[in-house]
This record gives structure tokens, sequence and C-alpha cells, in this order.
């Protein structure tokens, strides 16, 4: 049997609630020449059955379940070992595409040999299937060397977006995702895969991501793993040649450094952050800003409630 072109991965754990919206998008995807990987982390809330009907119903999904959980970032890498497509593109278990959406980056991934990532524009929604807004590179469509757009994220924060905004060839993606992080895996993920290549964003909303309670910022706040993540992210990347930055670009790293420092505090995060503070620029100026930041943080978390 010939191999489809792109897999849809989906990488799942106990969103049965949301499962069902995420594959009828996938099915409804008007580029014909696809599969769907499903990969089950091990859900014990319905997955497996729902799962067994929809293969029932499409010979182009395929189902995965683990034997036992073995975390998110792993999960997202078995779905990629899993794939037969030339193109992976990710869809996060609570996502959705636009029917067109498979088929517009296919078309711009083969546009030029250079390109070696693909993202878009995505829209916001709640549970309750409202939009709310939509989050984008930019205002217009663009390649740019993956160079140039390391460096804007890099001091800027993941303008690429989440996995389910982007595609990639499998073939550029054999390393996989870096199990060492878990906040910014992704955002690592993008760095490598464009450092010699260019990254083309299509300024439309062909992707879908569902704002909900149960996503794992607040988990990851908690436990550290933010500022965690960026100390790792800076040590790998902050001697890049390209990557020298403007005394305005360090003060926007630090200053969001300290921030996800301070949230962290906010949080509860129980964690010595002596050793994050050595991915400042200008630790003197970023430590002052701290506490105080801290304690806001602390105080408006109180306000509303929150835990």
């Amino acid at each position: 049997m010939t191999a489809p072109r792109v897999s849809i991965c989906i990488p799942a754990y106990n969103y049965r609630r949301y499962l069902t919206d995420a594959l009828d998008s996938a099915l409804a995807q008007t580029y014909a020449d696809i599969e769907i990987v499903v990969v089950d982390n091990c859900s014990d809330d319905g997955t497996q059955e729902l799962l067994a009907e929809y293969c029932r119903r499409d010979g182009r999904i395929v189902y995965q379940r683990n034997d036992e959980n073995i975390g998110m970032t792993p999960n997202f890498n078995r779905a990629m070992a899993l794939a037969h497509g030339k193109y992976v593109k990710f869809l996060c278990a609570d996502d959705v595409l636009a029917p067109d959406c498979v088929n517009r980056m296919v078309e711009a991934m083969e546009s030029s040999p250079e390109i070696s990532l693909v993202g878009c524009r995505r829209s916001i929604f709640t549970d309750d299937r409202r939009e709310i807004g939509t989050l984008g590179y930019t205002r217009n469509a663009f390649s740019r060397s993956g160079e140039q757009v390391i460096r804007e994220c890099y001091f800027k924060g993941n303008l690429i977006g989440e996995p389910t905004a982007v595609l990639f060839r499998k073939a550029d993606a054999a390393a996989g995702m870096d199990e060492n992080y878990h906040q910014v895996v992704d955002l690592e993920f993008w760095f490598r895969l464009i450092e010699n290549g260019n990254f083309a964003y299509l300024d439309e909303a062909l992707c879908g991501i569902r704002e909900h309670d149960s996503r794992g910022t607040g988990k990851n706040l908690r436990a550290g793993r933010i500022a965690a993540d960026k100390l790792r992210l800076f040590e790998a990347y902050a001697n890049r040649p390209y990557l020298g930055g403007s005394i305005a670009e360090r003060l926007r790293w630090d200053a969001r450094m300290a921030s996800s420092l301070a949230r962290e505090a906010a949080a509860g995060a129980q964690r010595n952050a002596t050793a994050a503070q050595s991915a400042f620029y200008f630790p003197r100026v970023s430590a002052w800003l701290l506490t105080p930041l801290a304690r806001v943080l602390t105080w408006i978390r109180r306000l509303d409630g929150s835990p």
C-alpha cells in the first residue's frame, strides 16, 4: 500500500470530551492523501471505545494505545515515529483544523525546498466553541530565514505557535522533541527544525486552539518548570552567533525570565531559583525587579481566588 503524503498526528490523554471535534476536523480535510495517527497515552475516560468506533467508520485512522502512560512529550514522539507520511501535521486532541488547513500548508511547504516549517494564524475558542480572537506571527504572510525567526521568538516568545499550528517534514524531525523540556518543548523543536532552513507563515486562521482550565501551564508554573525550560533554552542558544541581541532585546529576555520566576513563586512553586538567575543578561537589574513583581502577582492571585 502506498504511504500517505501527510500524517495528522493526534497525541491523546483523557480528552475524550474533545476528541470528536478534533477527529471530525481531521476527517473533513480537503486534502485527501492523509492518515490520522492517534496515540492514546493510556486514557481511562472512554477514549479507547470512541476510537474503536471511529476506526470502524474510516480506514484512514490508525489507533495505537500505550500500555502505560509514558508522559506528554514521549507520546508526541511516539506519534511521529508511527507516522508514515512525508509530512507531519500535529493536531492536539483538544484543538481543531480548518477544512483546508493541510492543503494550504502542503502548498506552502512545496513552494520552496528551503522551507522546513510552515505555520499559520490560530483561532482561539472556548469550551462552548465561542471564538474569542486569533493569534498570529504578523498580519502578513511571509517566508523568512530560520535564524531570523529564532532570534525574534527567542527574545519575544513563541510567535510560531502551538503544535497544532505547524506542518514539517518527518525526515527533518528524526531526533524528535527534547524530552527534557516541558513548557517550551514545542518552541525548542521549532528552533531545531528551522535553524538550517526557512519558516513560512500563512496569515490565515487554519486551526483552532481551545482554551480551557485543564491545559498544562498552571501545573508547569507550580512545578517550577517554565523558568527551568527557559534556563535550558538560554544555555543552548544564547551563544549562537546570530543571537547576540541588542541591549533592548536582552532586557526584554530578562523581563520575561523575571516574570516567569515571579509567576512561579506566586503559584507556590517550591524550587531554588538560583540556577534560573544565571539565565539573566543583567542579573542585578532582574533581581531588583523580581521580588516586588512576585509580591504583586501573589496578591492578584489571592484576590481572584487562584490556587
